[in-house]
């Protein structure tokens, strides 16, 4: 028999003779949204200290609790059904809303764990200041940030 859901993100498929299917169905678009644009509110370990808008979403922190327990380094996203985790693929790209200069910004998926991407500072100082290279380079960091690949400052 084949797997009822898909390879990669765990998405349930239909199955033919399958009863209430509208509920897989319902549950597997919940599931893309969350991963559509994957925003997550900061980083967190104990679900019952939060207070959950229907749609959005945390990264489960290293030492999870209570309902999230076993889910670390799991994208937990609320619904008014609940609690859905989405476990993560080399590769994917979250957005970190808030939390220390260490977790906020972007972070991406190693395969292993999430790899935050670290502030990069401006140029200062030397003793040759080069101002054409050092706006360019602004600009470079600028736009970085603008598209969230590096956290903003």
């Amino acid at each position: 028999m084949t797997s009822l859901k898909t390879p990669r993100f765990g998405l349930p498929l239909l199955a033919v003779g399958q009863a209430h299917k509208e509920l897989f169905h319902n549950d597997a678009l919940l599931l893309l949204d969350f991963l559509i644009n994957p925003v997550v509110q900061a980083v967190a370990d104990d679900p019952d200290l939060l207070s959950p808008a229907e749609g959005d979403c945390w990264l489960v922190g290293t030492s999870p609790v209570s309902g999230w327990s076993g889910h670390a380094g799991e994208i937990a996203g609320w619904s008014a059904g609940g609690w859905h985790f989405i476990k993560p693929q080399k590769s994917m790209k979250i957005l970190i809303l808030s939390g220390d200069a260490n977790e906020k910004g972007s972070a991406i998926y190693d395969g292993t764990g999430w790899q935050h991407i670290p502030q990069i500072s401006a140029p200062t100082g030397g003793t040759t200041v080069d101002s054409e290279a050092r706006l360019a380079i602004d600009s470079i960091l600028g736009l970085f940030r603008t598209l969230r690949i590096l956290p903003e400052i």
